[in-house]
C-alpha cells in the first residue's frame, strides 16, 4: 500500500476530490436536469396564473387579460363550452391563432372535457413536433366557458447540449486552475512547515538553532515560539554541561580529598600496629579524622543549600550582623584578634532576604578572616552604597593570595596552598557554601585583592517602611 506523506500531496489529492465532486455534481444535474427543471417552473408559473384569476368574473377576467399575459408571457382565451367536442377544438385553435400561437397539433379529448365540467382543472402539454416546442396549458371551466391559460416551451436539448459541452469544459479548466492555485498556495504553506520541521530535528540533535519566518500567522507565531523554546534549551543545556562539569569535578575532587585522609589513617594505623609510634600517630589519625568529618559536614550543609527553598522575609541586617559577631567574641578574646566595625551609625538597614541563609554567609566569612588572617585585627564595613542599597565588605591580610586565585576561590575544594596544610587551606567548601547561598538569593557579591589585603562585598536592597522598629 502506498503511503502519502507529504501535506502539499496529500492537501492536493484532498482538493482535486473536492472539485471532482462538486463540479461532477453540478455537471450531472444540469445535464440531465435541466429540461425537467425548466418544464416544473413553466408549470409552476401556470399554476400562478391559475390561482391569480380562478375568482375572478368572466368580465374582470377580460379586463385584465391583456396585463396578466404581457407580464407574463401567457396566453388566455376563453370559448364557449358548448357544441360537440371536434367544435370547441377549432374555436380553441382559432382563438390561439389569433393571439398569433400557430399550432400543429392540438385537440381536447371528451375524457378532458368531462372532467372540466366537473369543475376539475386539467393540465395539458401538447408537443408541437418539428417547431421544436410545446404548448403547456390549464383548462378550467367557469360560467359555461372554457378558459385555457398557455405558455410555449422551448424544446431546448439542442441548446442544452451546447451549454452542457460548454459547461464541462469550462468545468475542466476550472479544476486545472484550482488545482495549479492550491499546489501554489500549499507550498507557500508547506515551505515554512519544512523550516520549521528541519529546526526541530536540529533541536532534537542538540543543534539549537533558531529560524526567522515571515507569513503574518499562526505560522509565524509557531516559529518565534520554536526560536525562543531553542534559545531557552540552549542556555539550559549549557547550564545543565556546566553543572555536570561541575558535579564531576566535585566527585574527583571529593575522592582525591576523601583519599589523602583515609591513606594517611591507613598508614599511621599500620605504623602503630608494627610499634613505630613516636606518640604522635594518635593525634595526627585523629587530625585526618576531624578534618574528613568537617569536611562531610560542609557538604551536607552545601547540598542542603542547593535543595532548600529560599524564604524572603524583611529584617534589620545590622541586627543579623551584631548577632553573628557576638558569637565569635570568645574566639576573637583567645586568639587576641581586634574587629574593627563600621556599621554602628547606620541609620536603615531593613533588607527582605532568607534570614537564615544570610546567617550561614556571615558565619563562614568571619571565621575565615579570623582563621587565614594573617595579622591580628579584621574589618567589617556595613555602609549605604545608594540610597536604596547597603554594601557589606569583610576584609583581611593574606600574602598567600594572589590575583590569579581570585576566579576560583568560590569553586569547592579550591585550596590556595599547594602543600594542601589543612591548618593553613582548609576543605576550600567555605566559601562555595557563601556562593551558593548569595547565587541563589540573587544578591551581587565581588572579592578583590589589594596590597595584600582580601575582601568580600554584598551589595543588599534597603526595603523602606517593611518593618518599623
Amino acid at each position: 500500500m502506498i503511503k502519502i506523506h507529504k501535506i502539499s500531496t496529500k492537501l492536493l489529492i484532498m482538493v482535486s476530490i473536492i472539485l471532482l465532486i462538486v463540479f461532477g455534481t453540478s455537471y450531472f444535474l444540469h445535464n440531465y436536469f435541466s429540461a425537467d427543471y425548466y418544464l416544473y417552473k413553466m408549470k409552476t408559473k401556470i399554476n400562478t396564473i391559475y390561482d391569480e384569476v380562478k375568482d375572478l368574473r368572466l368580465d374582470q377576467l377580460m379586463e385584465n387579460e391583456s396585463r396578466i399575459e404581457n407580464n407574463n408571457n401567457v396566453t388566455i382565451v376563453r370559448v364557449e363550452n358548448s357544441g360537440s367536442t371536434a367544435e370547441i377544438n377549432e374555436n380553441i385553435q382559432f382563438a390561439l391563432f389569433k393571439d398569433k400561437v400557430a399550432l400543429n397539433k392540438f385537440w381536447i379529448t371528451d375524457e378532458v372535457l368531462q372532467k372540466v365540467k366537473q369543475g376539475n382543472t386539467v393540465n395539458l402539454l401538447f408537443n408541437q413536433g418539428k417547431l421544436k416546442s410545446s404548448l403547456l396549458t390549464k383548462i378550467y371551466e367557469q360560467d359555461n366557458s372554457l378558459i385555457l391559460i398557455g405558455t410555449v416551451v422551448v424544446h431546448n436539448t439542442d441548446a442544452l447540449t451546447l451549454v452542457n459541452q460548454f459547461s464541462f469544459y469550462s468545468i475542466l479548466l476550472g479544476i486545472i486552475i484550482s488545482l495549479l492555485l492550491v499546489a501554489y498556495f500549499s507550498k507557500k504553506i508547506i515551505t515554512p512547515l519544512e523550516q520549521l520541521q528541519d529546526v526541530a530535528k536540529d533541536i532534537s540533535n542538540l543543534d539549537f538553532k533558531q529560524v526567522t519566518i515571515q507569513t503574518g500567522d499562526e505560522i509565524e507565531e509557531l516559529s518565534k515560539s520554536i526560536s525562543q523554546m531553542s534559545q531557552r534549551l540552549k542556555s539550559t543545556h549549557a547550564k545543565l554541561e556546566e553543572k555536570n562539569q561541575s558535579l564531576n569535578t566535585l566527585i574527583s575532587s571529593i575522592s582525591h580529598e576523601v583519599k589523602t585522609p583515609l591513606s594517611l589513617i591507613q598508614a599511621y594505623t599500620i605504623g602503630i600496629q608494627d610499634g613505630l609510634d613516636d606518640g604522635t600517630y594518635t593525634d595526627i589519625i585523629l587530625e585526618q579524622v576531624k578534618y574528613t568529618s568537617d569536611m562531610v559536614d560542609y557538604l551536607i550543609k552545601l547540598s542542603k543549600i542547593q535543595k532548600s527553598e529560599v524564604h524572603k522575609e524583611p529584617f534589620d541586617l545590622k541586627e543579623l550582623l551584631l548577632k553573628v559577631i557576638s558569637q565569635y567574641n570568645i574566639t576573637l578574646k583567645n586568639k587576641n584578634i581586634t574587629l574593627m566595625s563600621d556599621f554602628h551609625s547606620l541609620e536603615s538597614s531593613i533588607v527582605e532576604e532568607d534570614i537564615s541563609q544570610i546567617e550561614i554567609v556571615f558565619n563562614n566569612l568571619i571565621s575565615n578572616a579570623i582563621k587565614y588572617g594573617e595579622e591580628d585585627f579584621f574589618e567589617i564595613k556595613l555602609r549605604s552604597d545608594t540610597t536604596r542599597t547597603l554594601k557589606f565588605t569583610i576584609s583581611n591580610k593574606t600574602t598567600r593570595l594572589k590575583t590569579e586565585h581570585l576566579a576560583y576561590i568560590w569553586d569547592p575544594f579550591y585550596v590556595i596552598e599547594e602543600s594542601r596544610n589543612k591548618e593553613i587551606s582548609g576543605t576550600g567548601l567555605g566559601l562555595s557554601i557563601v556562593a551558593e547561598i548569595l547565587g541563589k538569593n540573587d544578591l551581587k557579591y565581588e572579592s578583590r585583592l589589594e596590597d595584600s589585603y582580601i575582601s568580600f562585598s554584598i551589595w543588599f536592597e534597603v526595603k523602606e517602611g517593611i518593618l518599623e522598629l
